[in-house]
């Protein structure tokens, strides 16, 4: 798919780092490093709107983009840039600047986020990382701070029927290890530091 008007604002914006433009849903997208930013049809350019800055947007009278959805629209977090913007560069420059700034800092927190899952260790599944949850642990760092024997008891508490394998495997992702790869004496170390653990708390 080739777009006169998508190659024009790819030129418009070529002043900023590392801009494409590559096929998207019908249009264009257009991105910085590898970052969506905006979208384009044929003869219209969307930048991506962020709740710090959405009501400018919307002070500019730019308005939201409507894609069809079956028989009905759906209404995306994008915004027209009007033509009278399009022809100031001086203006628009800044505004998209703005919004490629907020679209990396989105991306980074993501990434935060995905990096403090649980989910993201070695063995969890997303039924353990649900079953942790349901101990009260809810985040890696509470994980880290309370340790695998502390997750164990808890769920054996909550589930008494659990297999000790799981005390095994909860080991294996604080210590960045597959539990298939732990010998047999590190099992038996584990067996007996929760044992020393369930005296402590007798």
């Amino acid at each position: 798919m080739s777009s006169i008007f998508a190659n024009e604002i790819l030129k418009q914006f070529s002043c900023l780092e590392d801009v494409s433009i590559k096929t998207f849903f019908g249009g264009f997208s257009i991105n910085s490093k590898q970052i969506m930013f905006g979208w384009i049809d044929k003869q219209n350019f969307y930048l991506r709107g962020h709740a710090f800055y959405r009501s400018i947007f919307i002070e500019l009278g730019m308005q939201p983009l409507n894609l069809p959805a079956g028989i009905a629209t759906k209404q995306l977090d994008y915004y027209k840039v009007s033509d009278d913007l399009l022809k100031d560069h001086q203006k628009l420059l800044p505004i998209v600047k703005m919004v490629i700034e907020y679209a990396e800092l989105d991306l980074h927190e993501k990434i935060e986020q995905k990096q403090k899952r649980i989910k993201s260790l070695p063995n969890i599944t997303f039924s353990l990382e649900k079953l942790l949850y349901s101990v009260g642990i809810t985040d890696l760092e509470k994980f880290i701070e309370i340790g695998y024997l502390e997750a164990f008891y808890r769920i054996k508490n909550k589930k008494p029927d659990i297999s000790s394998n799981l005390l095994f495997t909860l080991y294996g992702s604080l210590n960045g290890r597959h539990v298939a790869s732990l010998s047999e004496t590190l099992i038996k170390e584990i067996e007996k530091d929760y044992q020393s653990f369930l005296e402590k708390k007798e």
